[in-house]
C-alpha cells in the first residue's frame, strides 16, 4: 500500500455521503481508510470549503475522489499540498474559469438535462423520470425511489460558478468512464479524459456508478493508490 492515508469522497449533485458506500465498504474491506464528505451544495465555495476542511484535518497524502459535479468541487479544493492525486468517476473537470454547467455545452443535451426543475431560490431538483431515465438508470427500482424521495435539491450558482484553480494540472490524475451515462454524455466525459490525460478506466454504468457498479470505482482507487 503507498502513503495515502486517507480516501477522501466528494459526491455530486442531488444525492449525499451515503451515494459512496458500496465503493467505500470494499475499500475498507481492502485496508483502506476512508472518509466521505457531505457538501451543503449551496455554492461551489462552500462545497469546496468542505473538502479543504476534510484535508487540513488529515496528517498525510490523501487521495480525493469525486463523482459528477464533486469532480468540480475537487478541482477546485485539490491544489493543497496533502492531496496526492486526483479520481474522477464520471465527473466534470473543468479548467480555471470553467464551470460544470457551462461545459454541458461541449456535447449533444444528456437524456436527464430536460428532467431537471428550479425551484423560486435557484435550487435544482430532478423530476421522477429524470432519476429513473437519466441519473439512475441502471440502480435497482428500490435505489432509485430512495434516490428520488431523499435528493437533495442542489443551486444553480453552485453548477455554474467558474473554478479560480484547477488541480490537475499539477496532480496525478484517474478517470472512470460510465459509457451509459445519460447524465454526462460519453462524448464529454471523453473530452475530459484527453484534457487532461488521466489514467482511465471504463465501465458499463450509468451516471449512478458508484451505486451500480462499485467495484470498477474500488478498482481504480485501488490503482490510484498503488
Amino acid at each position: 500500500m503507498s502513503s495515502i492515508e486517507k480516501v477522501i469522497f466528494v459526491h455530486g449533485a442531488w444525492v449525499d455521503s451515503n451515494c459512496w458506500d458500496k465503493a467505500r465498504a470494499l475499500l475498507e474491506t481492502a485496508g483502506v481508510s476512508t472518509l466521505a464528505v457531505h457538501l451543503p451544495l449551496t455554492s461551489l465555495a462552500a462545497d469546496a470549503s468542505v473538502v479543504a476542511q476534510a484535508i487540513a484535518a488529515e496528517k498525510g497524502p490523501v487521495l480525493l475522489v469525486g463523482h459528477s459535479y464533486g469532480g468540480a468541487v475537487i478541482t477546485q479544493a485539490g491544489a493543497e499540498a496533502k492531496v496526492a492525486g486526483l479520481v474522477y468517476i464520471n465527473a466534470f473537470v473543468p479548467d480555471i474559469g470553467e464551470s460544470a454547467l457551462g461545459l454541458t455545452a461541449l456535447a449533444e443535451p444528456s437524456r436527464m438535462s430536460s428532467e431537471i426543475r428550479p425551484d423560486d431560490r435557484g435550487f435544482l431538483s430532478l423530476t421522477r423520470d429524470g432519476v429513473t431515465e437519466g441519473f439512475a438508470q441502471d440502480v435497482t427500482s428500490q435505489e432509485q425511489d430512495e434516490i428520488f424521495k431523499t435528493q437533495r435539491p442542489t443551486s444553480g450558482e453552485a453548477l455554474s460558478t467558474p473554478v479560480s484553480q484547477a488541480a490537475w494540472h499539477d496532480k496525478p490524475t484517474w478517470y472512470l468512464i460510465a459509457t451509459a451515462d445519460n447524465a454526462i454524455p460519453l462524448a464529454l466525459q471523453e473530452i475530459f479524459v484527453n484534457k487532461i490525460d488521466a489514467v482511465t478506466a471504463r465501465v458499463d454504468a450509468g451516471h449512478c456508478s458508484m451505486v451500480s457498479q462499485p467495484r470498477a470505482v474500488a478498482d481504480l482507487v485501488l490503482l490510484a493508490i498503488r
